[in-house]
């Protein structure tokens, strides 16, 4: 039976092997993850610990290791209120503006009060038990602060705790050892959030492919693959949602990322092939010559050619004609080579009154070097963020947008971006926009990314704040198709 009583939060070890997420070195690194994972969930969190205290509706769950008292089942709501009780740095984990404020606030009382935490404390022999009572708890859903294990951390608990082999998973975590292109921020993330069922799918389709029989044998044989660095970009592009589910079972899938096509024994899922027992396409019928491939075979046996292609010139020997030519494909770039955000700079054309500054920063960050002087890029790109902003509020006044707090002071760029989301999306209601806008708003919105406005200000405020290229380049397709909505 475990002991019920309340413990210290100062006592309280958090678990750096959550499930949520890869083992932490640390316990100020595994804060870092659990923020990284849902930032807008645990702000909310410690917003609501502010204002209404630790409600003991739910008890922690503790395991005694050693001399430690871990928590099980609580973490993030422990993590909050280290934070919010100065047991760590509040300095380090880059709090919104508002709560660092609310926790400035904060009486003695409240902070009495909310000192310590109920706890069901297990001791070591009982890790089953508690594993039993986690697993439990977060396959009911969301109650008092609890939410349900994403496709991540159930795959992890599989493998750890049940020896289920988990090959995306497995590949997935060696992919983000060893990603160099990809940022701390994005790393932290992935390993708890990312949509492996997507990336499962596109294990199947590309194993024979890349030379293996089957998908476990090529996710085993990660990082020492074939195509490595285009199969990274095919990573990147999952654990940013620009890859899902119908990208992955369209006929040409791989072809973007320079993959080998399927050979003839082996055609791309969902392709359709000939009849069983039929000759193949394109074949000869009795004493005809070919014609082209995928048409009718040629009538008679004068050994005439087939068909003459939309292109083809009757009068040529033969009466067979030269293949219609076929347009070259644009050259894709890397999402995280200054090549890809040329190419979309290059299309931006700002439409609308009042963009005539936007123009003008849009020809400077043209000329911009991103690996030289990637601090300079973001400079000039907030300021295209804030005018654009503003611009796009006076074009939709009539609908109650406004850039200005009723004091008459500027709205924070954070929450007017907010405003502009919601009216671009109807409220959410226009799915489409949602999920064009979805990257942008997750990057702007998440303190600890590279692009945020959160970040975007310390390049201006803190003097140890800095930034790469390469980093850079890769948040900065996502944030673009909300300039883009702003400016035309």
């Amino acid at each position: 039976m475990p002991e019920t009583g309340l413990v210290a939060v100062k006592k309280l070890v958090l678990d750096v092997r959550n499930y949520r997420t890869v083992a932490q070195p640390s316990e100020h690194a595994a804060i870092h993850a659990l923020i990284a994972l849902d930032p807008e969930y645990f702000w909310g969190l410690m917003e609501s610990l502010i204002d209404d205290g630790y409600l003991p509706t739910e008890n922690i769950i503790v395991l005694r290791q050693g001399k430690q008292l871990v928590v099980k089942e609580g973490n993030r709501r422990i993590a909050a209120l280290k934070i919010i009780h100065g047991l760590v740095s509040a300095d380090d984990f880059d709090l919104p503006d508002e709560i660092s404020e609310s926790i400035a606030a904060l009486s003695s009382a409240w902070k009495k009060t909310n000192a310590s935490v109920p706890c069901n404390t297990y001791d070591a022999g009982d890790k089953e038990i508690v594993d039993r009572i986690v697993s439990l708890t977060h396959g009911k859903g969301e109650k008092a602060g609890r939410r349900l294990w994403n496709a991540v951390a159930r795959a992890r608990h599989s493998r750890d705790e049940g020896g289920i082999p988990q090959p995306p998973l497995d590949l997935l975590e060696a992919f983000l050892k060893s990603a160099k292109k990809i940022t701390p921020e994005q790393a932290e993330r992935w390993a708890g959030k990312y949509n492996l069922t997507v990336l499962e799918e596109a294990l199947k389709r590309l194993a024979v492919r890349l030379g293996y029989k089957s998908a476990p044998e090529l996710a085993k044989a990660y990082p020492k693959i074939k195509n490595k660095a285009s199969f990274d970009e095919l990573l990147v592009d999952i654990g940013l949602e620009q890859t899902g589910f119908k990208e992955v079972r369209a006929e040409g899938f791989g072809t973007k990322y320079g993959m080998p096509p399927p050979t003839p024994q082996q055609p791309a899922p969902g392709a359709t092939g000939g009849a069983p027992n039929g000759p193949p396409a394109g074949s000869t019928g009795p004493g005809g010559s070919s014609g082209p491939t995928g048409a009718p075979p040629s009538s008679g046996g004068g050994g005439t050619s087939g068909p003459t292609g939309p292109a083809g010139n009757p009068n040529a020997p033969g009466g067979t004609g030269a293949a219609p030519p076929t347009a070259k494909p644009p050259v894709a770039h890397p999402a995280g080579d200054p090549k890809a955000v040329a190419a979309i700079l290059k299309k931006f054309k700002p439409k609308g009154s009042g963009r005539e500054k936007v123009a003008t920063l849009l020809k400077e960050l043209k000329s911009l070097d991103i690996e030289a002087t990637p601090h300079a890029f973001c400079f000039v790109l907030r300021s295209m963020f804030e005018i654009s902003a503003k611009a796009y509020c006076d074009d939709h006044a009539a609908a109650g947008l406004i850039a200005t707090e009723a004091s008459g002071g500027d709205k924070k760029l954070a929450k007017l971006l907010k405003e502009i989301v919601n009216h671009l999306t109807a409220n959410n209601q226009d799915t489409a926009k949602v999920k064009l806008l979805q990257g942008a708003s997750t990057e702007l919105a998440n303190p600890t990314s590279i692009l945020s406005i959160t970040s975007l200000n310390q390049l201006v405020h803190s003097p140890h704040y800095v930034v790469s290229g390469s980093n850079v380049c890769l948040t900065f397709k996502n944030v673009f198709p909300l300039l883009a909505a702003t400016n035309g």
